[in-house]
Formats: structure tokens, sequence, C-alpha cells
């Protein structure tokens, strides 16, 4: 869940990120959305739906984000996902 917070900014408030907590267990990441503990670690784990409608006049976006950390993505969602229909993930790896 990405908490937000209201500050004072030159005479005018506005919602500023304040903080990402797993919409499962409730656990704090450090960084913004990183769910890395080290300073050089990237874990990113955001689930999300994005629908889309664009016409030549204009159009609009709704995004329905689910935020889950590292480890109820492996113990919960990644189980109850294979254990529909076996399904399985797409894994990429990459080294530089």
């Amino acid at each position: 869940m990405k908490h937000m917070k209201t500050v004072l900014i030159l005479e005018h408030t506005e919602e500023v990120f304040d903080k990402l907590t797993c919409d499962v267990c409730g656990a704090e990441s450090r960084w913004d959305e990183n769910w890395g503990n080290k300073e050089h670690e990237k874990i990113i784990t955001t689930i999300q739906l994005e629908e889309e409608e664009s016409f030549p006049h204009g159009g609009q976006a709704t995004l329905t984000q689910y935020h889950i950390c590292p480890t109820c993505f492996k113990d919960h969602l990644a189980k109850w996902m294979e254990s529909h229909r076996d399904a399985k993930p797409t894994v990429t790896n990459s080294v530089w």
C-alpha cells in the first residue's frame, strides 16, 4: 500500500510519498518502491492492472496496484498462482 502524506510547501500543501507497505503482511519498504535491504540492491514486486483508452481528443487510464513484499510474493502469491492450472512464471536473468 502506498502511503502519502500532506506537507506544506511554500504556502501550499501537496501530497508526497511517505512510505510503502505490503498489502498482505504490512511490512514496510526501506526505499520508495524498492524492497531491497542494501543500498545497491533493487527488488520491486508491484502487481498492477493498467487499463487505458486513447482517442484523438484525449484519453483516460486507470491503474490498479497491489504492493507486495518479496517474502509474500514468494510464500503466498507465487504458490497460489502455481496451484491454479499449473501456472508457471516467466523468469528472465540478466548479467552486466
